[in-house]
């Protein structure tokens, strides 16, 4: 008998991103030069939150054993063009984060996530075992919602969209 031991739950569903109510500023963040609201003005609608709140709790319902509440503290935009990107990081300060994907054209980047144990692994990258990845990219349509571990390391990668890739992305406290 095999017994894969230490999963990592990444969630992918369809989503009605057209839900989100979002009134948001931008700027240009982080090395990648992103256009984002990322601490800056980001106010969700009190609709768009309780929807967010119930598509969240679908999947934190089936990864957390014990009963719980959730808070998304952080939300914001992110909009990326030909060849914007976001380098690799991951959301320090939370339990969770999402990326809503509301607008995806073609040739649009791509959210990538990493291994958390690919710097452990190294002996291990040239023979790919059969359920173990180094890198794995969701289905990633416009309408997706996409939930992860905030350990998980991640990026977008640089598109060839001539119009405009738009999403939203926050993060999640549990309250136990």
């Amino acid at each position: 008998m095999i017994n894969y031991c230490f999963p990592q739950p990444i969630y992918v569903s369809d989503f009605d991103s057209s839900q989100i109510e979002l009134d948001y500023t931008t700027s240009r963040k982080w090395q990648s030069n992103t256009i984002s609201s990322f601490e800056n003005y980001n106010n969700l609608s009190k609709k768009s939150y309780d929807f967010l709140i119930k598509k969240i709790t679908d999947y934190t319902n089936k990864v957390i054993t014990k009963s719980h509440k959730i808070m998304v503290h952080e939300i914001w935009a992110n909009e990326y063009y030909e060849k914007d990107f976001q380098e690799q990081h991951i959301h320090p300060r939370s339990h969770f984060s999402f990326t809503i994907i509301h607008k995806c054209p073609e040739g649009s980047g791509r959210l990538k996530f990493f291994n958390p144990f690919e710097n452990l692994e190294y002996s291990h990258y040239n023979i790919s075992y059969k359920y173990f990845s180094f890198i794995e990219e969701p289905p990633q349509n416009e309408n997706t919602i996409i939930i992860w571990p905030s350990y998980i390391k991640h990026m977008v990668t640089p598109g060839s969209n001539k119009n405009k890739r738009v999403t939203y992305s926050g993060n999640i406290k549990i309250i136990i």
